[in-house]
């Protein structure tokens, strides 16, 4: 039996309704018939595996008794995929007709492409951040300031029609070659949320493959709804990514860097969200999850060594 084409993987929890949408974006493609999906639950409690199984038969459902995370899931799915090439897709997008095989069919003509990413817009149109540079140092500086609030993205101001080769694409819609897949290693799935797309990409830059912002491929996403779930708990475990990603591919002086600039970063977002809190009263729900994560991050970064530093030393290095 020859290869499907293309394996999707997409990981839930208590998405049901926008995973509904999602699949049904999938099936409305003309080319679905030649793909392998698969749907990864992570424990839900609103019963989105037995709607998937109930209402997309064409899809293989996983159920995870425990929530693996986003690392954790796609790997359950990826590791059973057949696809030439597998695509990881949030269960809050939807797909228009065309944009995964054109994702498929521009890889296919690029011998070295080995990750191709939409582009990603809100359901008003609007364009968002999907894709930028490998981590740097003035880079990080910039956001842990918070100066990219200051000034327009010039990502944004760009044509919405060129391929260009970037740093990394957003693992909302993120198709890989396998043979790409295979030489850099599956999702580290020590990095349960956030930041895993962006690890992933270096790899696969560092073992030769081409990353690509497809922009001829639409894709409209509906982000954070499963993070908004858990907003505080989800902005620390972001950050925690983050350490993870900056100790296992920069080492101790740039960690050491992360930490200064994560504190001063909470300190100039719990300013800000404290203001909010009293001229805006309707954020104020928001407000506390944040204030609280920030709080949070904070005594973290400066006292708890697991949390800064929370990957084990490779062989041959020291902590």
């Amino acid at each position: 039996m020859s290869a499907p084409e293309l394996s999707i993987s997409i990981v839930s929890w208590n998405t049901r309704e926008l995973l509904r949408d999602c699949l049904a974006s999938i099936r409305e493609d003309p080319r679905s018939a030649a793909w392998e999906l698969f749907v990864v639950d992570n424990a839900s409690s609103d019963g989105s595996a037995d709607m998937v199984e109930e209402c997309f038969p064409e899809a293989a459902v996983i159920r995870s008794r425990e929530n693996l995370g986003f690392s954790g899931g796609h790997n359950l799915a990826l590791a059973r995929a057949r696809g030439r090439h597998l695509l990881l897709l949030n269960p809050d997008t939807r797909v228009d007709p065309g944009a995964l095989g054109g994702m498929v069919d521009f890889a296919d003509r690029n011998a070295r492409v080995g990750a191709v990413g939409p582009r990603l817009e809100d359901d008003r149109g609007n364009l968002e951040l999907s894709w930028g540079r490998a981590p740097g140092g003035l880079s990080l500086i910039a956001h842990k300031l918070l100066l990219h609030r200051l000034f327009p993205d010039r990502r944004l101001a760009r044509r919405r029609s060129r391929a260009e080769d970037v740093g990394w694409v957003t693992g909302a819609c993120l198709l890989v070659r396998r043979e790409a897949a295979e030489a850099a290693g599956p999702l580290d799935d020590g990095m349960f949320m956030c930041h895993e797309d962006v690890e992933w990409c270096m790899r696969l830059g560092d073992a030769g493959w081409r990353v690509v912002y497809f922009p001829r491929s639409r894709v409209v996403h509906h982000e954070g709804r499963s993070i908004r779930q858990r907003l505080g708990e989800m902005l620390v475990v972001s950050q925690r990514s983050q350490y993870y990603l900056h100790q296992k591919h920069f080492g101790r002086g740039r960690l050491h860097l992360l930490r200064l600039l994560t504190g001063i970063e909470m300190i100039l977002r719990t300013t800000l969200w404290s203001l909010l809190w009293l001229v805006r009263p309707r954020t104020r729900g928001e407000a506390r999850d944040r204030l609280g994560a920030y709080r949070r991050i904070l005594w973290r970064t400066l006292a708890d060594r697991g949390f800064w530093a929370p990957r084990d030393p490779r062989p041959g290095e020291t902590s």
